[in-house]
């Protein structure tokens, strides 16, 4: 399961993914079969273009053999949200895989912020996020972030 921070086995296939949880998080295998029941499988012919938010849970289906899919993603963002960042493969390939993780709890606010991370202090950040940035990444000192909220 793709940005789980390290906390459950990666399986980058529906089948191994589900018995996983059935066999070792049985609550977590539950809810994502109620997500499962309201997928929508949409059915794409070539020039069609999908739109869909971060927050939205979302996953691709299976390569076949043999086959390829090609994709263009493109990201739009608010000039002043410079943490929003254009993925591309390396980055976030290696952000699911822990690599990133172990980057990032190493570096300062300061070093994190030229990587698109608000400074501790900054607008985006208010007592959800930062404890979300914390879930997100265990074992990250969210201090900085929580001393310089203005309350």
């Amino acid at each position: 399961m793709p940005g789980n921070g390290g906390h459950w086995e990666f399986y980058n296939d529906r089948s191994h993914a589900e018995r996983y949880f059935e066999e070792k998080h049985p609550q977590i295998a539950q809810f994502r079969k109620k997500i499962y029941d309201r997928e929508v499988i949409p059915i794409y012919k070539p020039g069609d273009v999908l739109l869909y938010r971060y927050d939205v849970w979302h996953r691709g289906t299976p390569v076949n053999v043999g086959h390829k899919r090609s994709v263009i993603n493109i990201a739009w963002k608010k000039r002043d949200s410079f943490w929003h960042l254009t993925w591309n493969p390396a980055w976030s390939k290696w952000n699911y895989y822990g690599k990133v993780e172990s980057v990032l709890m190493k570096l300062s606010p300061k070093q994190r912020a030229l990587l698109g991370i608000p400074k501790p202090g900054h607008e985006y950040w208010n007592e959800d996020n930062i404890r979300w940035f914390g879930a997100r990444y265990p074992g990250l000192d969210i201090r900085p972030y929580m001393q310089a909220l203005k309350l």
